[in-house]
């Protein structure tokens, strides 16, 4: 039995043992990388690294082979202490308890020392560079700086400096020569590849662009463009006489007044850049104060109510000048004190919107550059506003006059006016080029005042009047026809007329009559009147309308226009609620300003109505005593007065559980016998 169970036993497979595989470098440095790979399988007590670096012809060196021991759980390690720019051979193998397994093998270079980046020129001098850098990541002994000399074989210059520097300045250097400047950072493995660059030191130049201008009599203005790497100016100034005087300026100076001189000479000026100890070139020129610095001839003409022109003599070497004006004391509050800046070639102003009839004083100050000369004052008065001159009526007639004037030196436009006694005045404003005006659509036989004022501006002249009585009409002037007559509104017993007013008439005749005939009535209305309303009318009816002129006793031909007049308002939202088997309560919407309502109701097969005068404040009303399923016909009217208003009807079948609305009966007309077609 043994012997059969021992026969179905599955015979064991013996394992194959891989080795770790796939080896790969990360983070590669020049003292360092990261080797990571695929662990090995069996028993795996753990795994020995060997990394041996290679000669530069491809052998290994043994000699400088580094070993490593790592824990069997671990697939990725740091190897460090590498040297830069070198090949390395990395050995993998996996150990067992008994023996040492199968290995993997990855060759990889380092990368080089990191150099120095940014590495450039900051500031260049007659004598020295100034070197600036940023400085590579991880840890330095230092920098060395190298400057081969080119002219002198076999010497060079050479700096060590520390590993926290990022700036250096090279000196004694020749003036305006090239040098091949290199830097490297030197690490403990040494130094790294050199970053080089080509600098220039700056030559001796003189000063360029030097202005010596804006003179006055004891001052001119020096200026000059700034000399690069100068560490300073030296300006000198010397009159004919020998006298000689200089100040020493400093780098940021391009600009100097030189003062004290004496007016009407010549003075030679000389400056030089300061490159620490030494001076550079001298850059000359020469310049003559004024004579004199101030206006000698201040002149104001052509005065106006509102302008001025100023003039004055043209000042050598001026750059420009500010005037000044506003009014004396004892026109203070008239204007506002002004002032503004000119050029050097300006001799001639035209002062505008001076206030009229007040006294001004103007100063006119010399300006050279930033320096303001003496000033000079004078005084004017502007002209008044003045009257209207030669104002006269050439000619008139019943409804117009015609007036002439004569031109008036500095205005704008005319403003001419005209009135009656009883009338407000009315106005038209006319170019300053126009001097007669013709007066239109006055009244006959009426005193008229007319006034004229010149306009300067913004501001009226004096104003002159006259008075003039236009014409009577005659009989044979035709009387004109009344214009633009027109109902601007029209309500229930009224109408609202409007029209043109009509020159030359003493009043104005309105009748009325209805369109379909009665009594005619009428009324007079005043000359002065362009409306009119007709009260007392019947309500809903159309009207024949005439409205005509009227001189004394003669009328003129009339205009005929019709209208009609609006319907009383009828009673709206009539309607049966809450109607039982034998009453209904009426509901309806108040009617404005109607003195109460006349409320009817019938069965609507008989003719005997009965009816309510309800007060204006009712809005419902019950009524009873009605027959159970009978159709009633109720009615309501607006009273006004003694005139009633229309009529409003609604049909009601009496009955509880009857809801239909009498609308549905409104098409059916009542005969005068009270039954149904």
């Amino acid at each position: 039995m043994s012997n059969f169970y021992s026969y179905l036993l599955p015979i064991p497979v013996e394992e194959r043992i891989v080795g770790p595989r796939d080896l790969q470098v990360s983070e590669l440095a020049h003292s360092s990388l990261r080797l990571t790979w695929s662990q090995a399988t069996g028993d795996v007590t753990g795994y020995r690294l060997l990394v041996t670096p290679l000669s530069s012809k491809g052998h290994l060196l043994p000699l400088q082979q580094k070993q490593m021991d790592l824990k069997a759980d671990v697939s990725t390690t740091m190897v460090t202490e590498l040297s830069p720019k070198t090949d390395y051979t990395l050995i993998l193998y996996a150990i067992y308890p008994s023996l040492i397994g199968d290995s993997a093998t990855i060759t990889i270079k380092t990368t080089p020392l990191p150099k120095v980046s940014n590495f450039r020129v900051t500031e260049a001098g007659l004598f020295s560079l100034r070197l600036g850098w940023t400085p590579p990541l991880g840890k330095l002994n230092g920098f060395k700086i190298f400057i081969p000399r080119s002219n002198r074989p076999g010497l060079t210059y050479e700096q060590l400096l520390s590993g926290d520097t990022s700036s250096h300045v090279i000196d004694s250097l020749e003036e305006d020569k090239k040098y091949t400047i290199s830097i490297y950072a030197v690490y403990r493995q040494g130094p790294s590849e050199p970053v080089s660059l080509v600098g220039k030191t700056l030559k001796l130049v003189p000063v360029q662009q030097f202005l010596v201008q804006n003179a006055t009599t004891d001052t001119v203005q020096a200026r000059w463009a700034s000399v690069k790497g100068a560490t300073g100016y030296r300006l000198t100034w010397a009159s004919q006489d020998g006298h000689i005087e200089n100040v020493n300026l400093g780098d940021n100076f391009n600009f100097y007044m030189i003062q004290g001189l004496h007016s009407g000479s010549e003075y030679t000026v000389t400056i030089n850049p300061i490159f620490g100890d030494i001076e550079g070139p001298i850059t000359s020129t020469k310049v003559k104060t004024l004579e004199s610095s101030a206006v000698q001839t201040l002149k104001v003409s052509a005065v106006s109510t509102s302008t001025a022109v100023v003039s004055w003599n043209s000042v050598p070497g001026a750059t420009g000048y500010r005037l000044a004006w506003g009014p004396t004391p004892e026109f203070v509050g008239r204007d506002r004190p002004r002032q503004l800046a000119l050029n050097g070639s300006t001799t001639e102003f035209q002062l505008k919107n001076v206030a009229h009839d007040t006294e001004y004083v103007l100063t006119l100050y010399v300006l050279f550059g930033s320096v303001v000369g003496p000033g000079i004052s004078a005084t004017f008065r502007t002209s008044p506003l003045g009257y209207v001159s030669n104002f006269k009526v050439t000619s008139y007639t019943s409804t117009s006059i015609y007036v002439e004037w004569s031109p008036i030196v500095g205005a704008t436009e005319y403003k001419l006016s005209w009135k009656t006694d009883d009338s407000r005045p009315q106005s038209k404003y006319l170019d300053r080029s126009v001097l007669s005006h013709q007066i239109k659509d006055l009244n006959p036989q009426s005193t008229y005042t007319v006034t004229i004022c010149a306009i300067y501006g913004n501001s009226e002249g004096p104003e002159i009047s006259l008075s003039q009585l236009t014409a009577a009409m005659s009989d044979s002037e035709p009387i004109k026809a009344v214009r633009e007559v027109k109902v601007v509104d029209i309500g229930v017993n009224s109408f609202t007329l409007s029209w043109k007013k009509t020159p030359g008439v003493s009043g104005y005749k309105i009748s009325w009559v209805p369109f379909l005939g009665g009594n005619e009535k009428s009324e007079v209305v005043s000359a002065a009147s362009t409306t009119s309303t007709i009260h007392n009318l019947q309500e809903s009816s159309a009207y024949k309308i005439q409205v005509s002129p009227v001189v004394g006793n003669r009328e003129g031909s009339s205009v005929l226009l019709t209208a009609r007049t609006l319907d009383l308002p009828k009673v709206e939202g009539f309607a049966a609620l809450n109607t039982t088997d034998s009453n209904t309560v009426l509901n309806w919407t108040r009617v404005a300003d109607v003195s109460g309502y006349l409320l009817s109701w019938r069965h609507i097969s008989v003719l005997e109505t009965k009816t309510e005068t309800l007060g204006p404040g009712f809005s419902s009303y019950k009524i009873g005593d009605l027959l159970y399923g009978r159709t009633y016909i109720f009615t309501i009217r607006p009273l006004y007065g003694e005139v009633e208003g229309p009529i409003s009807t609604i049909y009601q079948r009496i009955c509880q559980d009857c809801r239909q609305a009498s609308a549905l009966i409104k098409s059916h007309i009542i005969t005068d016998s009270g039954l149904w077609t």
